[in-house]
C-alpha cells in the first residue's frame, strides 16, 4: 500500500523578491499620501487656532468699549508676564478666553497657550512654555504701544495721521471681511531677550518698519492715501517682497512679517476682521533674483481705513 506524503512548497527566491518589490511600491504610493494627510491636518488645526483668536478678539472687545487690544507693549518681557490694558493681544486673548484671568503671569499660568501654538511651526523641546507665539497681527489694528511723555496722554503719535497710534474699534473697520487681522508668522531663534521659537506679536514689517521710525513715511499697502503720497495704492498688486524665511536674531527683511510654512513651505493661514480664515500661498517656483517670491496675498487684504 502507497502512502502519499504532502510536501509543502516553500516560496522561491523570484517570489519573496516580487512580494517585497510590491510592498515597496505601495509604500512609496502611500508614503506621499500620509505626508500629504499629515500636512493637511496641521494646517486645520492652524486654521482652528486662528478662528479661535479670532473669537477671543471680539471677547475681548466686547470687554473693553469694542477695541481691539495693543499689538505689543514695549518691555522687557514683550508684555508676555503682564496683563494689564497695554499687554499684548495674545495675553488678552487669553485672558478673554479664560474669564478671572486677568493680572495671572501668563508664562506660568494655567491660560490656554495652545491656540496660539501652530502645528507646523518649529518648537524648541528644551524651552518647555517660553514657546507660546507664532502668530502675529495686523500692525495698524493692533498698534504697538509706545510711551511719549511729551504727549498728553503718554501716548505716540502716528506720524502721518498725528494722531495717538491706538488699537481700532471692531465696528470702525470697513471691509472686515478682506482685512487681515492675524497670520502665520516668522519665528525668531537666537534673538537675545527673545524666548526662543517666538514669533513676534506685531507684523511691523510689512508696515515698512513705520512704528519703529520717527519719520513721516508709510506704505501704502496698509493705509489709502491720496495720488500725491508717494506710494502707490495698487490693491491687486501682492503685499510686498517675500523672503519666506524665519529670523536669526534680529536681522533680515524675514522679521515681523507673514510667514508661508504649511504645505510645502508654501501656504499661510490668515484672520480676517470677520471672523473667518483663508489660506495664502507664496509661489516658490518663481524665485527673483533678490531671493524673494511672489504671492497671492494682496495689498487689498492689509489697506486699511483711516482710524
Amino acid at each position: 500500500m502507497r502512502v502519499h506524503r504532502s510536501h509543502r512548497r516553500g516560496f522561491t527566491l523570484v517570489e519573496l523578491l516580487v512580494v517585497i518589490g510590491i510592498i515597496a511600491v505601495l509604500i512609496g504610493i502611500l508614503l506621499p499620501a500620509l505626508g500629504k494627510a499629515r500636512q493637511s491636518a496641521q494646517s486645520v488645526a492652524c486654521q482652528s487656532n486662528l478662528r479661535t483668536i479670532g473669537q477671543g478678539l471680539v471677547l475681548n472687545g466686547n470687554m473693553n468699549g469694542g477695541s481691539l487690544p495693543w499689538g505689543d507693549l514695549v518691555d522687557p518681557n514683550y508684555g508676555y508676564t503682564l496683563n494689564s490694558d497695554t499687554a499684548n493681544w495674545i495675553v488678552r486673548v487669553a485672558s478673554a478666553l479664560r474669564p478671572g484671568g486677568k493680572g495671572e503671569n501668563f508664562m506660568t499660568s494655567v491660560s490656554s497657550k495652545g491656540i496660539f501654538r501652530c502645528p507646523t511651526a518649529i518648537v524648541d523641546r528644551d524651552s518647555g512654555d517660553q514657546v507660546i507665539n507664532h502668530y502675529s497681527g495686523h500692525p495698524r489694528l493692533m498698534p504697538r504701544y509706545d510711551k511719549d511723555t511729551t504727549k498728553p496722554n503718554g501716548i505716540a503719535f502716528d506720524p502721518i495721521t498725528k494722531k495717538p497710534a491706538v488699537p481700532y474699534r471692531l465696528a470702525k473697520i470697513r471691509n472686515g471681511a478682506e482685512i487681515a487681522l492675524a497670520f502665520d508668522a516668522p519665528q525668531y531663534f537666537a534673538a537675545n531677550g527673545m524666548p526662543e521659537g517666538n514669533s513676534h506679536p506685531t507684523a511691523n514689517g510689512v508696515d515698512n518698519w513705520r512704528a519703529n521710525s520717527l519719520y513721516s513715511w508709510g506704505n501704502g499697502e496698509l493705509t489709502p492715501c491720496t495720488p500725491v503720497n508717494f506710494w502707490d495704492n495698487n490693491y491687486d498688486q501682492e503685499v510686498e517682497k517675500m523672503v519666506n524665511k524665519d529670523c536669526n536674531g534680529y536681522n533680515g527683511p524675514e522679521q515681523q512679517n507673514i510667514r508661508f510654512r504649511h504645505g510645502r513651505n508654501d501656504t499661510a493661514n490668515v484672520l480676517f476682521c470677520d471672523g473667518h480664515v483663508g489660506a495664502f500661498h507664496i509661489k516658490t517656483n518663481q524665485k527673483r533674483a533678490d531671493g524673494t517670491f511672489p504671492t497671492d496675498f494682496k495689498r487689498k487684504y492689509f489697506a486699511v481705513n483711516w482710524p
